[in-house]
């Protein structure tokens, strides 16, 4: 077993929620969208507000970026994607996800 073999993903790679891409404006309409879904009891579609962001550790760089689907819970897929870090290698994660690197 190589040294690289005992890296988890966790140490090359972070997740955090991040708003979706657009700026403020479109983050704040998403934001009254949920709201305005909320409101009609989920009789509309609710927009995604935030995205699960993996990056480098290294240099910050975006390595995958998931929407989370669920406005009510985002956090669940932040936690799944936390725990598939810490059990799997960086090739693994990558491949798991099917990221292609550069």
């Amino acid at each position: 077993m190589g040294s690289t073999d005992a890296v988890r993903a966790g140490e090359v790679y972070a997740a955090d929620l991040e708003p979706r891409p657009g700026g403020r404006l479109r983050h704040w309409v998403r934001v009254t969208g949920a709201l305005a879904a909320e409101l009609a009891q989920g009789l509309v579609p609710a927009p995604t507000v935030h995205d699960v962001v993996v990056r480098r550790r290294a240099d910050g760089g975006e390595v995958l970026r998931v929407p989370a689907e669920d406005p009510h819970a985002p956090g669940h897929l932040l936690a799944a994607i936390r725990d598939e870090l810490d059990a799997v290698g960086p090739g693994e994660f990558l491949d798991r996800w099917s990221v292609r690197t550069p």
